[in-house]
């Protein structure tokens, strides 16, 4: 009895702990994203992505709050919470002025400058390495295997090295890419050769090593049980949206652009990450997640479809109106628009059978089969023969151990 008061109250300190750490990162988030509104120039506003931004360690710190009241023992919940840690945007917000141009450099650098100029070099590994961490041990907090712990071991030894290396650098420089300006570190005795000596080897290793953390997720897939399964196939979902989210603007390079439509879509995809190890982790029957994934390709292929034969539509018809009239019709938008409403659902049904038959095959069978057993049904009036066809589909379908169909017997009154 002593022992479940304990835990009892033990875990009730964890939520504790947890939502009043939670609602500290809430309110400095709120607090930067004020200040640096503040800062800005007169007539100036924060860009969308600025605003979006934000988001992402409030909502990482409320799933970890939410594992760390329910499951405390999971150090998945701890990890959620680092990206809140980071602080990136308080130091953001402290520092724009300055490599702005908005403020002068200090004269004398004080505690607090240096403080944010030593944070801002390296919290956002605060920010990315949660997500390789987790990546490691999800969903159960452990690693695979007593073979794979030293991924945990080595993650944790880069972190130190770079965090030991800027601690220790001759000179800060913060960690915006706009900032031309440095500060002479006081306790610094690391030269800036010694520093990329270090640095070459471990931005080859570094790479490896999320690398391998993402095949012992896939070797844990394989070996996993039906639940696990599940739950590392939303991890898998999530990774999958964050990468075609991410993709255009590491292809256009447009970080620098606050006002760029793609960097929108940078933070939508990391939320991707703490919206699915919530189901994964607290969600005891969890959602069809191969449900979601095919109607995610199949919307995706559709609408990709769909955007090309529009404009396809729409550059043809013009082009053939122009030629026999001499100028552009605004019905050919009209038309091409009605003729994607036509073609909407027998395309969706394509595409849908398509991806069934190609990823779902056993599905797909399945329900052919159900539907053929559905058509014949219809004209079957033998009690027998229908009995021999339900018990073989079922056998045919589910592939249970064994099959027994009871029918209650009709009573006249």
């Amino acid at each position: 009895m002593g022992t479940v008061t304990e835990l009892t109250v033990k875990n009730k300190l964890n939520a504790i702990f947890a939502w009043t750490f939670f609602g500290l990162i809430a309110a400095s988030v709120a607090a930067a994203v004020v200040y640096r509104e503040f800062m800005l120039p007169a007539g100036d506003r924060l860009a969308p992505s600025d605003l979006l931004f934000p988001m992402v360690p409030v909502v990482f710190s409320f799933v970890g709050a939410l594992i760390i009241s329910r499951q405390p023992r999971n150090v998945i919940g701890l990890l959620m919470m680092l990206p809140g840690v980071s602080m990136f945007l308080i130091t953001d917000a402290y520092l724009a002025p300055y490599i702005n141009g908005q403020i002068p450099l200090p004269a004398s650098s004080g505690p607090l400058f240096l403080l944010m100029l030593w944070l801002s070099n390296w919290n956002w590994l605060l920010l990315v390495l949660p997500v390789v961490f987790i990546m490691a041990l999800f969903p159960t907090g452990r690693p695979l295997s007593r073979r794979w712990s030293w991924l945990v071991y080595f993650g944790v030894g880069i972190v130190l090295i770079f965090i030991l290396m800027i601690t220790f650098a001759e000179i800060l420089v913060p960690g915006s890419d706009s900032a031309t300006w440095s500060i002479p570190n006081p306790i610094g005795f690391l030269k800036q050769e010694w520093i990329n000596a270090i640095t070459g080897p471990l931005l080859i290793l570094f790479p490896i090593w999320i690398f391998l953390c993402i095949v012992s997720l896939f070797v844990r897939f394989r070996r996993a049980q039906f639940l696990e399964r599940e739950q590392i196939k939303w991890l898998f979902y999530a990774g999958a949206i964050f990468v075609l989210f991410y993709m255009p603007s590491f292809i256009g390079n447009t970080y620098s652009q606050a006002e760029s439509f793609w960097n929108l879509l940078l933070p939508i995809g990391m939320l991707a990450f703490p919206a699915a190890i919530a189901i994964a982790i607290l969600r005891y029957r969890l959602y069809d997640i191969d449900v979601i994934i095919r109607r995610t390709i199949q919307y995706l292929l559709l609408t990709g479809l769909l955007v090309l034969v529009y404009f396809a539509s729409v550059v043809l018809l013009q082009s053939l109106v122009e030629k026999m009239t001499g100028r552009q019709s605004p019905i050919v938008i009209v038309i091409s628009t009605l003729g994607i409403a036509a073609i909407f659902n027998p395309l969706r049904r394509r595409i849908q059978d398509f991806i069934d038959q190609r990823f779902y095959r056993k599905k797909y069978d399945a329900q052919k089969a159900l539907d053929a057993f559905a058509q014949s049904a219809r004209d079957e009036t033998d009690l027998d023969t229908l009995t021999t066809e339900l018990v073989g589909l079922v056998k045919d379908t589910m592939q249970p151990e064994a099959v027994s169909l009871w029918l209650k017997p009709h009573v006249r009154r």
